[in-house]
């Protein structure tokens, strides 16, 4: 439970999700044909970490038959789950190795943050030095990759953006900066992937697809267990929520983004034996997420090109007309984003009841 709870919050929850743990049983009882906590979490943490390896292992590892096929025995522990919980696990499911290495790199980085997402959202059931360790480690990997998924983005706005409104030459010039900065960022990611510390990780992350660190009450049934623990993400999006209406500069609306992206996760676990309703607020908190991602990207690019234009004055001419697009994207970006929160929290409070 986060420090930042109020005294009754930490009440409440402890209430409701940490009373006395029942005697350990396996996470797959006979007599219950509804699934248990730890079945569906092994599933949603077991995907992630396969997509994540096959993603960011090299390219031998990962064409690997016994690499890639471990992770299929959770279809086998969902089988007793209705068939819309086993329709809803599909979305969860995109363990597949991309193209290029920016696709990559990109659903590395999409992948740990979900499986980060997870271990905050119910990490009362889960072993708190296991999983705090890993969402450590998880964070730093996640920040390793950054910059490549940064120079990405650069690289998006100045061919896509660029075309409509600079020369040939003039998105050329721009594109090798990029290009010379992005192979600096992946020659860095390669020392890294070779390194002990992401050799640990990567056990780490094995440790997923045999099975979390999980505490007893993980036995019980999920559908009983894990909605509840999804009130503490819906806490802290509301302070964020709170924030940025009353001061909506991109700061605070990058905050509100990521606890949006906990809620989504958190819905979309649930949803695996919950149904429509968390699909649903999910659904909703995905698309605001994504209209404030479009909007960070933008800010993000500005500060970027700005800080091209001072270091590189030769650059400049170029790089205006690039920023004043931007700043046109940003806008659109910020249009009817108090809308869509309202209707996170429409779908949240129509499920909650």
């Amino acid at each position: 439970m986060s420090s930042d709870a109020t005294p009754d919050e930490r009440s409440s929850e402890a209430a409701t999700l940490d009373g006395p743990d029942p005697a350990p049983v396996a996470l797959i009882d006979e007599a219950l044909p509804r699934p248990s906590a730890g079945i569906v979490l092994h599933r949603v943490l077991a995907r992630s970490a396969h997509t994540f390896l096959l993603n960011d292992m090299d390219a031998d590892l990962a064409r690997s038959p016994d690499r890639c096929e471990v992770v299929d025995v959770h279809d086998i522990l969902t089988e007793g789950a209705p068939p819309w919980a086993r329709s809803a696990a599909t979305a969860l499911d995109g363990t597949q190795r991309r193209p290029t290495e920016a696709q990559r790199i990109h659903k590395s980085r999409v992948a740990m943050r979900r499986i980060r997402s997870n271990l905050r959202t119910f990490r009362l059931v889960l072993d708190p030095k296991w999983g705090t360790s890993l969402r450590a480690e998880l964070g730093w990997y996640g920040r390793r990759l950054g910059q490549a998924r940064d120079l990405t983005i650069i690289r998006e706005v100045i061919t896509d953006r660029g075309a409509d409104v600079l020369a040939p030459d003039q998105v050329h010039r721009l594109e090798a900066v990029v290009d010379e900065l992005m192979a600096a960022a992946l020659a860095d990611i390669a020392n890294e992937r070779v390194g002990a510390r992401r050799f640990q990780l990567t056990e780490q992350m094995m440790a997923l697809w045999e099975g979390p660190a999980f505490k007893p009450k993980a036995s019980r049934p999920a559908d009983e267990i894990l909605a509840p623990m999804l009130h503490r993400a819906w806490h802290d999006l509301r302070g964020a929520a709170h924030a940025a209406r009353k001061d909506p500069v991109d700061a605070n609306l990058h905050k509100l983004r990521i606890r949006l992206k906990d809620l989504r996760y958190g819905c979309e676990t649930v949803a695996l034996v919950d149904g429509g309703p968390a699909r649903k607020t999910a659904k909703a908190a995905e698309r605001l997420q994504s209209k404030l991602g479009d909007l960070h990207d933008a800010s993000f690019s500005i500060g970027w090109l700005e800080d091209l234009g001072l270091r590189r004055a030769d650059l400049a001419e170029p790089i205006e007309p690039l920023i004043t697009v931007q700043h046109e994207a940003a806008e659109a970006a910020r249009k009817g984003w108090k809308r869509d929160l309202k209707e996170v929290e429409r779908r949240w409070r129509r499920w909650q009841g």
